[in-house]
């Protein structure tokens, strides 16, 4: 999915209209990526678990 679902850096989806969607949050291939040729695994891992704990740790502290 190059490109994604629109994400600040926190995880927190946005809207086509450029609004948050109250407690949705999205991480790692369902935002964007680089990938070439197909799928990168090592590359997955990171972009999930850096934002993915990023979002986590937002979710936790926003009570959403």
């Amino acid at each position: 999915t190059l490109g994604g679902l629109h994400t600040d850096v926190d995880g927190r989806v946005i809207s086509s209209v450029g609004e948050e969607i109250p407690g949705l949050y999205a991480a790692g291939r369902t935002t964007s990526g680089i990938a070439k040729q197909g799928y990168s695994s090592g590359m997955s891992l990171g972009d999930g678990s850096f934002f993915g704990r990023r979002a986590g740790r937002h979710a936790a502290t926003s009570g959403a």
